[in-house]
């Protein structure tokens, strides 16, 4: 697969440099085994240290086709990322200002204003609009480096394709020698189903995890928000037990609220008089299994930790706490994984929620594990995504074989240390803000952009989790149409099944959409229909591990959009046989959606 790439160069002390012009000390390799990848190998013949920024891989691909035939699948950085696909005359996805650093993984070089200039991470598809052949390119391991893809549609064409394996600048000593992320190409005429295989051959390589069924439960946050109490928990814990037929879940998951302060998770603030342990006991006799929160990486300034050990929080450059953001009014520092002391203390807290009970845990902000512009970690040859998996890697000895979800993290440097991971931003009790919404921002309709461009991953990389069930009339601004909605998209994705209502206070109608989850939960294979079409897909396919087809229709617009044509030329292409309505059917009002069973769907 080496014809693809076409030129090689690394960064060295902020200077990029042809690979051909530096006796020998970059070179690319084939790796062993079969697996069709390649990496990129430096040696420092200098004489002297050196700051490393990375490598840089010149591609070559799509040439003949013109520009407006030519989209592109650009995946994201994390689970808030916008992952879809962009086409000739467009501009990449807007990105909030504040955001940017947990949303992109080169913020600096990223710019959303520049029509016909994309950027991806991990991977990216083109896809070539008359023929319907599409290219994959993507990087198969993950763990020492970030990567990236940068693409540029000029008047002729594909006219820059560049893919790169980071180096943070990290010193590296004289003769020691740096290897990039191993880099694939996948060619084929259905460029999802090229996404598809390119996460087994992620998953094989990066080791994931499974997990021996589908979890679901319940979650606090989406309901009670920062506010719970413990006796919101025992309320619903005690609720689920006495309704366990209607509602069987398996896991109470106690999250943000509870904590005294960030770092301190093991010492619960007064709303949680009893105590972590006792809270595990009591959600244990009423038949569910204890999960908690945590955002491991983030220290208070006003936490007992940061006063006992600010030796072990990230610096920056002058030495000193680097505060990462602002939480609820105090300063928040980081702790820094590539530090011994540091990972010892994550394990502790973990192993000892393990033994208090709790075999589940959400881990959140991961992205503030892996510090950007300015952070200097204990370990100066550590990279960003080695600091971060260090960090994970604690946190998972000290879990066992316990189930880890993890949330806001880079996707790529977790695998394999995770059982579930979040694949969109965060639902909300309403369609979307009245604020500017910028692409990575939660809304109804990225969530399920997301969650469907990215099933790919589910079951491969782990169970993915997308996001909880909101069903509920109060405390919930959404309209009755648009929580169907999201309950078809769940019902349709599959992966993890969490609930966020307080389900004494749901009406029956409300109830039935939860139980009708319940009742219809289990594997499923979930793929857009329309990925290389548009932003926001709204044809979707699913296959129940009864074999089971669906189709859903999904209109994410603010007027009535008729699908006629759509599925007719679905019908043509052979991707759906036997689709049974009437014309009158595949006529959405906004933000609703219609879904389809019992068809007949050629392979």
């Amino acid at each position: 697969m080496q014809n693809f790439i076409r030129g090689l160069a690394v960064q060295v002390d902020g200077e990029w440099l042809d690979a051909l012009q530096m006796e020998g000390t970059a070179s690319l390799e084939s790796i062993a085994g079969g697996s069709g990848a390649t990496r990129a190998l430096y040696v420092n013949r200098s004489g002297r240290p050196v700051r490393f920024g990375g490598f840089r891989f010149a591609l070559d691909a799509f040439v003949g086709i013109p520009s407006e035939r030519i989209r592109i699948y650009k995946e994201g950085w994390t689970m808030a990322s916008a992952a879809a696909s962009v086409g000739y005359g467009e501009c990449d996805f807007e990105v909030n200002p504040d955001y940017k650093k947990f949303a992109v993984s080169d913020p600096d070089n990223y710019c959303s204003s520049t029509p016909n200039r994309f950027t991806a991470e991990y991977v990216t598809v083109l896809n070539d609009s008359k023929t319907g052949q599409s290219l994959l390119a993507g990087f198969i391991s993950s763990a020492d480096q970030f990567t990236r893809f940068v693409m540029e549609l000029g008047d002729q064409g594909l006219s820059r394709f560049m893919a790169y394996s980071s180096g943070d600048g990290i010193v590296v000593e004289h003769g020691q020698q740096i290897v990039s992320e191993e880099l694939i190409f996948l060619e084929g005429a259905d460029g999802y189903a090229l996404l598809e295989e390119f996460a087994s051959r992620w998953a094989k390589r990066m080791n994931a995890l499974s997990w021996p069924h589908i979890p679901t439960g319940w979650c606090s946050w989406y309901y009670y928000f920062d506010k719970v109490t413990q006796q919101d928990v025992y309320d619903n814990a005690i609720y689920l037990n006495e309704h366990r037929d209607e509602f069987p879940v398996e896991y109470l998951q106690l999250d943000d609220g509870y904590q005294a302060a960030l770092g301190d998770w093991l010492t619960p603030n007064e709303k949680f008089s009893d105590g972590l342990q006792a809270l595990a006991q009591k959600v244990k006799e009423c038949g569910l299994k204890p999960g908690i929160w945590l955002a491991p990486f983030l220290v208070e300034e006003t936490s007992r930790l940061y006063a006992e050990h600010p030796d072990w929080m990230v610096k920056d450059e002058e030495g000193q706490t680097l505060w990462a953001s602002e939480w609820r009014g105090n300063r928040a520092a980081v702790l820094d994984g590539t530090h011994p002391q540091a990972q010892q203390y994550l394990t502790e807290v973990f192993s000892t929620l393990r033994q208090w009970g709790y075999d589940y845990v959400k881990i959140d902000f991961l992205v503030n594990g892996c510090s950007g512009k300015g952070g200097c970690y204990h370990d100066r040859s550590a990279t960003r995504a080695q600091a971060l998996r260090r960090g994970v890697e604690a946190i998972r000895r000290g879990m066992g074989d316990g189930f880890i979800l993890g949330c806001t993290t880079p996707l790529g440097s977790i695998i394999g240390l995770v059982n579930g991971e979040r694949t969109g931003t965060d639902i909300t009790p309403y369609w979307q803000s009245d604020r500017k919404i910028y692409k990575e921002a939660p809304t109804v309709p990225n969530v399920c952009r997301n969650i469907v461009n990215r099933a790919y991953m589910n079951g491969r990389l782990w169970v993915s989790d997308p996001d909880v069930h909101i069903a509920r009339s109060d405390n919930n601004k959404m309209t009755y149409d648009e929580v169907v909605l999201w309950t078809t998209a769940l019902k349709m994705v599959g992966g993890m099944l969490l609930f966020s209502d307080c389900f004494p206070t749901l009406t029956p109608e409300r109830a039935a959409l939860s139980k009708e989850l319940l009742a219809s939960h289990g594997e499923r294979k979930a793929r857009p229909l329309d990925i290389f079409k548009r932003e926001y897909p709204a044809i979707w396919l699913a296959e129940t591990g009864k074999g089971d087809k669906l189709v859903g229709l999904f209109n994410f617009n603010g007027e009535m959009h008729d699908f006629a044509e759509e599925v007719e030329a679905l019908r043509k292409s052979g991707q759906l046989v036997g689709l049974v309505c009437n014309r009158e059917e595949l006529k959405l009002a906004p933000h609703t959606c219609r879904c389809f069973t019992g068809l007949r769907i050629k392979k």
